[in-house]
């Protein structure tokens, strides 16, 4: 029986060397297998950039686009702050317009109260119905030219302060169409 014992200590290490050969050389043929085929689906990929590089043009990109915006932001507060400013020159061309006008249309106004009573005075003091009817027809002679050149003066003045109160913003309404 010793004997057996010895053929199957001698035989077991021989079946257990091909056995590990066998799996060397199957894990080898697989191995070679997955890298082979790994490498196949990679060939697409290998051409691409890495992806380094991939976040490094991203990355210029987004600052690129960063910087035009903040340009564009400088240009636009600079255009507000322009629109600003001449809106404000405007408001008081407005302001000091009006005051003119008012000023002239209440100096219009006294001057024709003056003239009615005063017409009023050259009434009474008329000898007869003949001279009363001559002061009344040269009065509304006068009245007449004085309205139409009242209205053409207003007008004008109306026309020079609508003038100055668009003129500062009117360059900077055409300003962005010019662009």
């Amino acid at each position: 029986m010793a004997v057996a014992k010895k053929t199957v200590a001698t035989a077991a290490p021989a079946t257990i060397e091909a056995a590990v050969e066998q799996v060397v050389e199957t894990t080898k043929a697989n191995t070679e297998a997955v890298v082979s085929a790994a490498t196949e689906m990679m060939k697409p990929f290998a051409e691409m950039k890495p992806f380094a590089d991939m976040q490094e043009s991203f990355r210029a990109q987004a600052e690129k686009t960063i910087e035009q915006m903040r340009t564009q932001y400088t240009a636009l507060k600079g255009n507000a702050e322009a629109a600003t400013g001449k809106l404000e020159e405007s408001m008081t061309a407005a302001q000091a317009g009006t005051r003119e006008f008012n000023a002239t249309v209440f100096a219009l106004f006294r001057a024709q109260t003056t003239a009615g009573f005063d017409h009023l005075q050259a009434l009474f003091g008329a000898k007869t119905i003949a001279d009363a009817l001559k002061l009344q027809q040269d009065f509304a002679k006068v009245q007449v030219e004085t309205i139409q050149t009242n209205t053409k003066n207003l007008a004008e003045l109306a026309k020079k302060v609508a003038t100055d109160v668009v003129e500062p913003v009117k360059s900077t309404i055409v300003l962005p169409f010019k662009r």
